[in-house]
């Protein structure tokens, strides 16, 4: 892959996302982490977040109120790898895709 990008994301406890997700243990939500990556994926590549697919997407560790985490992209001619991180522990990996006139 030919270019490779980070980036840090810390949703703070007060944030109203976990209002209701879930009361007494929350979490942030993957749709939210899905929404960083595709931002991000769309400043690199200087296009909307809705010129992006996301091909696949597994989450593996939840992310909590107040902890960092990592965005590492990989950026290749029509995909994008990402790898969300917590410190070592990853929290979410997969792949992003676009149409090569985008």
């Amino acid at each position: 892959m030919a270019e490779a990008d980070q980036k840090t994301l810390c949703v703070p406890a007060a944030h109203p996302i976990f209002t209701g997700h879930f009361p007494g243990r929350p979490i942030v939500p993957g749709v939210m982490l899905l929404e960083w990556v595709l931002d991000e994926c769309a400043r690199v590549r200087g296009c909307a977040p809705s010129a992006l697919r996301i091909r696949e997407a597994k989450f593996f560790a939840p992310l909590q109120p107040d902890q960092s985490a990592t965005l590492l992209l990989e950026s290749g001619d029509r995909r994008c790898a990402f790898e969300i991180q917590h410190g070592t522990v990853s929290i979410a990996r997969g792949i992003l895709e676009w149409d090569a006139r985008d």
